[in-house]
């Protein structure tokens, strides 16, 4: 493949495929996290509703098997404090991917919530 030909053809939107599909520690992301003029335009961008969470394209059987380490370590890590007669503070998992079948059954487990809250006879702000 010669980027120069597909530049010279202006094949912007295989361009931009490629480009998105460079991995994180690349040199060109590198470059667009220092670049000052794009910090100053991300920077000002609102902060996320949601939280972060790895992309499903990012995430494979090793990171499974490590954000399972992780997580064991950090139960081991409770389980000491609490044996030493400490009390553990609660400790959030790793974030795995989300993708959009999660955010439906969430939606629907708000959505029976409502129901049931509402057969009980609570309104919208009771609950």
């Amino acid at each position: 493949m010669d980027l120069a030909v597909w530049f010279r053809d202006r094949r912007w939107v295989a361009l931009l495929e490629l480009i998105d599909g460079l991995p994180s520690a690349s040199r060109l992301n590198e470059a667009i996290s220092n670049d000052p003029d794009l910090a100053e335009a991300i920077a000002s961008q609102p902060e996320p509703t949601e939280p972060w969470s790895p992309r499903i394209s990012d995430y494979n059987l090793t990171n499974v098997i490590l954000i399972q380490m992780l997580d064991g370590i950090k139960t081991l890590q409770q389980t000491q404090i609490a044996a030493a007669g400490g009390k553990p503070g609660h400790v959030k998992p790793f974030p795995t991917p989300r993708t959009a079948i999660d955010r439906f059954r969430e939606a629907q487990e708000q959505e029976f919530i409502a129901d049931m809250a509402g057969l009980l006879g609570f309104g919208p702000g009771d609950y």
